[in-house]
């Protein structure tokens, strides 16, 4: 099928009205962001089964039309690993396509490798092998050849019949509804609003530092991250992590004491000091109620351990028995929340909770117990006879 290349707004309007009509369509997205804060979005892929574009985001003015398409209920859109395409579409037009659809995560109930990459599923699914020549490709520069727009509408060209097999297989294993509380999640702007306040926990050796130093290092980074969205500029190009820590570590109170920290660049120090410095002294005035709390390894006790890693055993049943890889599907950090934080864990949300979390759970409160049936083991209610082979660890 022939595409679009779509440069004006009657073509985008005219290409929209089009695929309205059409129960589903795949879409992917091609992007910059090395040198700002939010992705520069380059283009716009999309395919239905009758018609194919690719829209030029920089030639467009009025983009109501797809907007507007990408909000249609009746219209499925299709992804895969869609997480930085959906944080650039609400980014861009301010709410997130819905519904939508994973194939990475469809895949992954299905039994494919983990993670499995969209050229890897459609050699799995179609049997052809794609170019990766144009992977780093700049794609806000202009104009763009044949052969880079060719290679980006291979993106969601393939995805068309991924998406009809995956959604058959689906089907076919009863496995639709494990991943619907998923898919509903990718819609939700929540998912993809940054939280400031937050923005601490990411420091690489944050856990070196106690006190009022978090303090200072929780109240850089927020002042890092509002300014970063202010200039669009990577936030490292404001205040690198290591500078953040250094400062919370050493506590400087004025410019001197600034300018003597080795590794920050005394052009940083002119410019952005006066306001460093005033977050720090603000920080020393604060409260020690104001603080937060030392970011600490969680700590399982040895019957903790213990039960982890009988659940742990039990996870690996499951997933051979679904045919799902065991990385897939739990890893031992799951595992562990679920024990001490169920609520952070993976296994008691979406698909992993359909097809284990619930068993798993049963058994950490005592409701059953392990048990070995002919050679294999399954879980058993608490009197000990081993319960019908509905309620054994499968869940195919």
């Amino acid at each position: 099928m022939q595409y679009l290349f779509i440069e004006t707004d009657d073509q985008l309007a005219s290409f929209c009205q089009q695929l309205a009509s059409e129960s589903y369509c795949a879409v992917d997205t091609e992007f910059v962001r090395e040198k700002t804060y939010y992705p520069l979005l380059s283009l716009i892929q999309i395919s239905g089964e009758q018609h194919m574009a690719c829209i030029d985001p920089f030639a467009i003015t009025d983009f109501e039309p797809l907007r507007q398409l990408f909000q249609k209920p009746e219209l499925l859109k299709v992804f895969h690993s869609p997480s930085q395409d959906l944080e650039i579409l609400y980014q861009h037009f301010g709410e997130v396509p819905t519904p939508v659809f994973d194939t990475q995560l469809a895949a992954a109930v299905l039994g494919y490798q983990h993670q499995i990459s969209y050229a890897d599923l459609v050699f799995e699914v179609t049997g052809t092998r794609l170019e990766k020549k144009y992977t780093r490709a700049d794609w806000s520069k202009r104009p763009l050849s044949k052969d880079e727009i060719d290679y980006a509408m291979d993106d969601v060209r393939y995805l068309m019949p991924v998406y009809r097999q995956i959604k058959q297989d689906l089907e076919a294993k009863n496995r639709t509804s494990w991943i619907e509380k998923d898919l509903d999640t990718m819609s939700l702007s929540s998912t993809y609003e940054v939280d400031v306040s937050s923005q601490w926990h990411r420091l690489k050796g944050i856990q070196k530092l106690k006190g009022v130093q978090l303090q200072i290092a929780r109240k850089l980074c927020e002042w890092r991250e509002l300014r970063a969205q202010q200039k669009n500029r990577p936030r490292r190009w404001i205040v690198a992590d290591d500078w953040i820590i250094e400062i919370a570590r050493k506590k400087p109170t004025k410019l001197e004491d600034l300018a003597l920290i080795r590794d920050i660049p005394a052009k940083v120090a002119e410019h952005q000091g006066p306001a460093l410095i005033d977050i720090v002294n603000q920080s020393l005035q604060s409260s020690a109620s104001e603080w937060p709390e030392t970011l600490k390894p969680q700590q399982l006790s040895l019957h903790q351990q213990a039960l982890g890693d009988c659940l742990m055993g039990l996870c690996r049943i499951i997933a051979d028995d679904n045919n799902i890889a065991l990385a897939t599907f739990a890893t031992r950090k799951d595992i562990d929340n679920l024990i001490t934080n169920r609520k952070s864990s993976r296994l008691a949300q979406g698909w992993r909770f359909s097809m284990a979390g619930e068993q798993l759970l049963s058994f950490i409160y005592g409701q059953s117990t392990l048990a070995v049936d002919d050679g294999r083991i399954c879980l058993s209610g608490k009197s000990g006879a081993t319960e019908p082979e509905s309620s054994k660890i499968a869940a195919h």
